[in-house]
């Protein structure tokens, strides 16, 4: 669990337990026994310490599942995308539909079923 929590720390951005305590509002001594393993930590501490680090609180306490909410991550991105200047939202979007080009399903050939296997 210790180790889960050092990886949501970095993962939040905060590149040592002392600013993570001080963000947290957490006396430093209790933040590192949790971070290094001298002292577990019960689930209202995960909770707070997920919610802080944008991880999943499943994920923290017990590693279930992924580290973070991939729904949350993709409305965060939309919510930036939304920010930007029209015009860069549409130079955006021309790349986005030019990398998607390739995964666009293309249309059976014509007397073919779809998925049928080629002849040999």
């Amino acid at each position: 669990m210790h180790e889960r929590l050092r990886a949501a720390r970095e993962h939040a951005g905060f590149e040592t337990a002392v600013s993570a305590a001080e963000a947290l509002g957490v006396p430093y001594p209790t933040y590192a026994g949790h971070e290094n393993g001298s002292s577990g930590f019960r689930s209202d501490k995960a909770a707070l310490y997920a919610r802080r680090f944008k991880v999943r609180f499943e994920w923290l306490l017990r590693e279930i599942g992924p580290m973070v909410d991939l729904s949350s991550k993709y409305q965060d991105i939309l919510a930036d995308f939304d920010r930007l200047p029209p015009d860069v939202q549409e130079s955006y979007a021309s790349i986005l539909r030019d990398l998607a080009k390739p995964y666009k399903s293309q249309p059976p050939a014509p007397g073919r079923p779809r998925g049928a296997a080629e002849s040999a």
